[in-house]
């Protein structure tokens, strides 16, 4: 039997490690797992805090060999704008034909990308010239759901689709009139080294300088930035309605981070710690399995709250912490009312009342972590891709 090919695209530079990156990276691990040639290619950005491309296995957890192509971009910045994602998508065409000369044409090759821009040549070619993609076929991997022509051409030709969860897939499934079979699943899962990883809340506090902490701890693991605000407004206004509560937020720039730090001296909010941005991605998860309280709060100012599902679900479900967040679509094929706390969207006074509850009816909480980090533990890239692997056209 001969071994598939797998070829990522990804238009995310993964020597910056965040949220993005490392779903890309370690999907394309998770088809490695499963005796496929996996390849992801990536755009090179010159950073001076890039982290050590030796250093990207280690980093990003993972166990099996997964071939890296970096693409030789001159950028200097993140991936943004028509122009440079163009110049990712033509250097990206021609690297994947370079990977290609090196399979045998009975290799069937599934060419996977989240970026509609970066699979859009190859639609094309195999509209024109099937030929030179024979036993290759286009796979667009959706993070949220697009009405567009120029997306609605991709859900419409690509040979499958994959969403990562079921609200998105079902409709973008029916906006272009596809079948159920054509499309599948993938959440947002975690390494097999997360998921049988143990850490008690004792030893993260210990190794992140919290260890004397008798208030409860509420975190928030998540992007930090200064347009799409609401969401950190919302959690910093019930910070304050829980004076005895101790609130840590992970990431942010250092100048973001300056501006958070001004607004909650102003509004008198004395009970939130910031980290900063963690170079180190693995370092994210102590302050997961430390805190008391995990909330995702996230609004319908930047997302689309019925397709968006946040990358750090399933690493809240799998540290065991009772997570505090709003019931949408988009997380229900992980949360339900017995393994997390629901509350309003859009509401602080909600947001800070859900909080002091879960805090207030420990047992009750702890249930419910308890049946999330078992049922997340079942979730990892390597049984995801294995079950994409089966539904995948040969």
């Amino acid at each position: 039997m001969h071994r598939p090919f797998v070829i990522l695209l990804s238009p995310y530079d993964i020597l910056r490690p965040r949220t993005n990156q490392l779903s890309d990276v370690r999907f394309t691990e998770g088809f490695a797992q499963n005796n496929c040639h996996a390849h992801i290619i990536v755009p090179f950005v010159y950073r001076k805090d890039n982290i050590p491309k030796e250093e990207v296995h280690k980093i990003y957890g993972l166990t099996h060999r997964t071939h890296i192509h970096y693409l030789p971009t001159g950028f200097r910045n993140d991936v943004h704008g028509a122009w440079p994602l163009i110049l990712v998508a033509t250097l990206s065409f021609f690297r994947t034909f370079g990977i290609l000369r090196t399979r045998k044409h009975h290799n069937t090759t599934y060419i996977i990308s989240r970026s509609t821009h970066l699979i859009r040549p190859f639609l094309g070619l195999k509209r024109w010239a099937p030929f030179l993609l024979k036993n290759v076929k286009i796979i667009h991997w959706a993070h949220d759901l697009h009405t567009s022509s120029k997306y609605t051409g991709v859900y419409k030709s690509a040979d499958f689709l994959l969403a990562t969860n079921s609200s998105t897939l079902e409709s973008m499934l029916k906006l272009v009139n596809r079948s159920k079979s054509d499309g599948c699943i993938t959440l947002n899962p975690v390494t097999n080294q997360q998921a049988v990883e143990t850490l008690t809340q004792e030893e993260a506090r210990k190794q992140i300088q919290l260890e004397n902490l008798s208030a409860p701890l509420v975190v928030y693991t998540g992007k930090i930035g200064m347009h799409y605000d609401r969401e950190l407004r919302h959690i910093f206004t019930a910070a304050k309605m829980l004076p005895s509560f101790q609130f840590l937020l992970t990431g942010g720039k250092q100048d973001t981070v300056r501006f958070w730090e001004e607004y909650c001296e102003d509004e008198g909010i004395s009970n939130i710690q910031f980290t900063g941005y963690i170079h180190d991605y693995r370092r994210v998860r102590l302050y997961q399995y430390a805190a008391d309280v995990l909330i995702s709060y996230y609004t319908d100012q930047a997302h689309d709250t019925r397709y968006n599902l946040p990358n750090k679900i399933c690493e809240y479900m799998i540290a065991g912490r009772i997570i505090v967040t709003p019931d949408y679509p988009a997380t229900r094929d992980l949360l339900r009312n017995d393994n997390c706390h629901f509350v309003r969207p859009d509401d602080s006074m909600a947001l800070a009342e859900g909080i002091r509850y879960v805090i207030e009816h420990r047992s009750e909480s702890d249930q419910k972590a308890a049946r999330a980090s078992k049922e997340a533990r079942e979730l990892s890239f390597r049984k995801i891709a294995a079950t994409i692997l089966l539904a995948l056209p040969k």
